[in-house]
This record gives structure tokens, sequence and C-alpha cells, in this order.
């Protein structure tokens, strides 16, 4: 019988089958591993929902905002409409400071599809304030600026409580107000606004310059028969401005469109837009010389015109994709 060299031996731990213990502590890490997966997931969601619910409560203000500034075509006083507006976008302000903690560096990016529609509406109104005040449309620059928090108050350095030595009060002077220094969260704006949402929020602006041209046909009337304004007039619901402002809007967007897929939906809405000033500023002047005889037939002629123009779904309601 020949013996087995000891080289060629087989250790019996080689020899035996793997244990069960050695796969446990791989499935316990896998196990980890998913539990972890399902907590960010959980917050991230979470993360979602409140920053889809702040973004919608924007919305709301925002279109409570907009309807107040319409009221400048009832007669209204810009002074109290401009008021009534400016409490809202505090109120706004509010509210994007509350999303600015939940969207601050690449969460930003990452949920930009869940606020956009909140910024463009908060844009819609801020370019309709900003025109009715200046009578054209503020820069990026300038609606970026508009969600800047607040500078800080300033504060004089104070003498002690105690009364001062008289050899320091006559050798050192009283110091001015020094601003304390803000740090980075302070300058930085509560929420980016890209150019996107930027161009989404003029393009809806022309909706609502269409309604405010509507609504103001009857004022435009008696201005053309009664000839040029009375001093002071306000002169933003002029039919005629506000048409070439959106034919201007217009011109600048279209050749955009092939590099936004979602901006052709709203230069669709924008066109119609267009379409209704032209038609009514046509009407305004045929049928103002035809009735300049009969008040009673222009008032009647200006509020079936503004009935007619009706409620009309303006680029709002077109979701950037």
């Amino acid at each position: 019988m020949v013996a087995t060299p000891a080289a060629l031996a087989i250790p019996e731990s080689t020899a035996s089958p793997p244990s069960s213990t050695a796969k446990r502590p791989r499935a316990t890490a896998l196990l980890d591993s998913f539990t972890t997966f399902r907590s960010e997931l959980d917050a991230h969601q979470a993360q979602r929902e409140r920053i889809v619910k702040l973004s919608r409560d924007i919305t709301a203000l925002s279109k409570q905002m907009i309807f107040a500034l319409h009221r400048v075509a009832t007669g209204r006083k810009w002074s109290a409409v401009k008021k009534d507006a400016e409490g809202k976008m505090a109120e706004l302000r509010t509210l994007f400071e509350r999303l600015r903690d939940e969207v601050q560096g690449e969460n930003f990016w990452r949920y930009e599809r869940s606020i956009s529609p909140g910024i463009q509406e908060y844009l819609e109104g801020f370019t309709f304030y900003y025109y009715l005040e200046h009578r054209t449309l503020p820069t990026l620059a300038e609606a970026q600026a508009s969600l800047l928090p607040p500078p800080p108050a300033q504060t004089t350095s104070a003498t002690s409580a105690d009364s001062p030595s008289i050899e320091s009060t006559a050798t050192e002077p009283t110091s001015p107000a020094v601003p304390q220094p803000q740090s980075p969260e302070e300058l930085a704006p509560y929420v980016h606004v890209s150019g996107e949402d930027y161009l989404g929020g003029v393009a809806d602006l022309t909706g609502e310059l269409m309604r405010l041209a509507i609504a103001s046909v009857g004022k435009n009337l008696s201005d053309s028969l009664g000839g040029s304004n009375k001093e002071g007039d306000e002169e933003f619901a002029n039919i005629d401005n506000i048409g070439r402002l959106v034919r201007e809007i217009k011109g600048q967007m279209d050749p955009l469109a092939p590099y936004a897929r979602w901006l052709g939906k709203k230069l669709f809405v924008l066109d119609q837009s267009l379409g209704k000033i032209e038609n009514a500023s046509y009407n305004l002047r045929i049928r103002g010389a035809e009735y300049k005889d009969s008040p009673k037939m222009l008032q009647e002629f200006a509020r079936k015109m503004a009935m007619d123009s009706g409620p009309q779904k303006g680029g709002e309601d077109v979701a950037a994709a």
C-alpha cells in the first residue's frame, strides 16, 4: 500500500462544506443597505410633499395678488391697489423663506420640477406688478432681486449703561450706525430664478395684459371720444401700448421655441392673447367712430366685448415639462 504524500494531503477544513454562518454577514449587510435606501426614499418623498405643498400655496397666493392688481381696470386708485399687492408680496416672501431650507444647493435642481409652477406663477404676478408700476418689464436680475431677504436692521454701538468718564467721552467720538455682517445665507436669494422660469412667467404675463386691455375697453372708448386723458390719469391700461408690448414679447420669444419644447404651448396661448388685443383695438377704433353719438351703445358694446373675452386659460395652466 502506497502512502499518500503529506504535500498532497487534503486538509479537513477544505474538504468540509461551507458553513451557513459565512452567508449571514453578507445577508445582514444587504438588509441594512436596503433599510438605508428605504429611509432615504421616505425622507425624499416627505421632502417632496412639503415642497409641492409650499409651491401650491405660492401659486394660490400669487393668483390672489394678480386678481388684486386687476382692480386697476375697475377705476380703483393705483396707490390702493399697490398697497394690497405689496401686502401679498410680503406674504409670498414668507413662503419663499420657508421654501429656502428645502431647496438649498443641489436640492434646487433635484426638486426643480416640483417648485417651477409656483415660481412661474409668482413671476407672472411680480412682472404684472412691475409693469403697472414702471410701464415696462423687469429683467431677470430684477426678478431675482425681488426674492432677496431684507437687509438686517442696523444697530448703533451704544456706550455702557453706566455713566462714562468725562475723559472717554471727550476723546472718543460717537460711532455711527454699523451694519452687521451678513452670512452667505442672508446674502443669497430665497430661491434661484432660472432662465426657463423667467421666460415662463413673462409668457404667462401676456394673458394678464390681455385681460387688462379687454377690461379697460370702456375707459379707452371714453378717452378716444373725449380727447386726451386728463392730467394725472394712469396710462398702463392703454390698449395700444399693451399691444405693442405683447408683440415685442412675441418677437423676442419666437426664436427661442426650438430650444425649449415647453415654450411652444405658451407661445400658442400668447398668440391667442395678442389676437384678442388686436381685435379689441380694431373694434375700439371702428365702433368708437360708428357709435360716437350714442354713448349707451358704446357702453353696451364695451360690456359685450369684455364678456366675450371670458376667462381665458392662460399660460399658467400649461405646466413646464
